[in-house]
């Protein structure tokens, strides 16, 4: 017994074994090997595949056949009597020679030529599916390749796609992609409405010119395209309320808003000069309390606190650079022989407007009322009255034009 590889599958087996565990083939008694190269194959095959020697039983028939053809040779030599019996006795034993090594011929043509058209066609079949193999082998492998590149150009594309804004590249895609996933074909159909639905919306908006709508619409679609000119037109809006209103308050809430805004600059300058005309509740204080200190001086006939309120430079009643002392004589005469006391009540309603003088200084222009109580001697003489106060206070908080009129109702 000795191993040896299977001749149909090349498994290593006994070759005393039945059949091949492998592939069934049947071994024991099956099996010839050649003489020549010692390949071992099976015993339905004519020649040794892999040097072509004869198998044995056809090495046999060739062999036999050679023998035959020598003993036909053989059968005239007989012992000579005469020519011519010799030559008849030759030319009939030559024929029943030639017709069995005709014979011969014969039986060995058909053993031969059988086992080449096998042997041919086991050949070209062979052939035929290795190529066969080889050619699906190659298509195989350049559907694939084709597969792969046309799904990385595709994924390539939808990342693409899925990152622009532009419905002419989304659309694009849905029309070269037709095949891709479902969920791919959803996804880019999905921004491509909305992008169409943001396009209407900027349109409405656009349109409507309200600042709530541009909002809105920013809100929606914080990445949009239009954000630079929705911001640009509620910036436009929103200078068009400040300026309509001209307020202090305006022009803050727009800087606050607008910190860069195209009007920017321009609100600086009307706030400015606003701000120059407005009075502070600082400026306020400090008028009233002039006014306070020159009435309450009169009440008690304090020249001293009295000329303290009053400007180098003043008009007093219809009097130009009147002095001080031309204001103390004033509140003298205020005074009759027969009165005892006179009380300055203010009620505070100061109307105040600023006049720029010298750029960071200002004359403050003020006109309010004031009512007097004045008692005499003879209480029948009692009165109340009211006059209407213009004067002028200088930025030191100087009194430098002062009129008064009396209000009779």
């Amino acid at each position: 017994m000795s191993i040896i590889k299977c001749p149909e599958c090349g498994h290593q087996i006994s070759d005393k074994a039945p059949t091949c565990p492998n592939c069934g083939v049947e071994i024991a008694g099956k099996i010839i090997r050649c003489r020549e190269c010692g390949e071992v194959y099976l015993d339905d095959e004519d020649l040794c595949p892999h040097c072509h020697c004869p198998a044995p039983n056809q090495h046999t028939i060739i062999e036999t056949r050679d023998i035959k053809h020598k003993n036909n040779t053989n059968i005239p030599a007989a012992p000579a009597a005469s020519v011519l019996a010799s030559t008849a006795f030759t030319n009939e034993k030559e024929k029943p020679a030639a017709k069995i090594a005709d014979k011969n011929e014969t039986t060995v043509r058909p053993t031969e030529q059988p086992a080449a058209q096998k042997k041919n066609k086991k050949s070209s079949k062979s052939a035929l599916l290795i190529s066969f193999v080889i050619a699906l082998i190659i298509f195989g492998g350049c559907y694939y390749w084709y597969s792969e590149a046309q799904a990385k150009k595709e994924t390539e594309e939808f990342n693409f796609a899925v990152k622009s804004n532009d419905p002419l590249i989304l659309q694009g895609f849905l029309d070269t992609y037709k095949g891709a996933s479902p969920a791919r074909r959803d996804t880019i159909m999905a921004k491509l409405q909305m992008i169409k639905q943001g396009y209407q919306e900027w349109t409405n908006a656009v349109v409507s010119n309200s600042k709530s709508a541009l909002l809105d619409y920013l809100k929606n679609y914080p990445n949009s395209e239009h954000r630079a000119e929705a911001l640009e037109k509620i910036d436009s809006i929103d200078w068009a309320q400040a300026s309509s209103l001209n307020t202090a308050e305006a022009y803050n809430e727009y800087i606050t808003e607008h910190p860069d805004g195209n009007y920017r600059d321009e609100a600086d300058e009307l706030l400015r000069k606003i701000q120059q005309q407005t009075v502070t509740p600082e400026e306020k204080s400090i008028i009233s309390n002039v006014f306070h200190q020159f009435f309450v001086s009169i009440n008690s006939r304090n020249a001293d606190n009295l000329t303290a309120t009053i400007a180098d430079n003043l008009t007093l009643l219809n009097k130009e650079n009147a002095t001080k002392d031309d204001v103390v004589e004033m509140m003298n005469k205020m005074y009759k022989a027969d009165m005892t006391e006179m009380t300055w009540k203010l009620p505070g309603n100061y109307d105040i407007k600023k006049r720029d003088v010298e750029g960071t200084r200002f004359d403050y222009i003020v006109s309010f009322l004031a009512n007097q109580d004045v008692v005499y001697s003879d209480a029948s003489q009692n009165t109340t009255n009211k006059y209407r106060i213009n004067a002028e206070v200088n930025s030191d908080g100087k009194i430098k034009l002062f009129k008064m009129t009396k209000i009779v109702e």
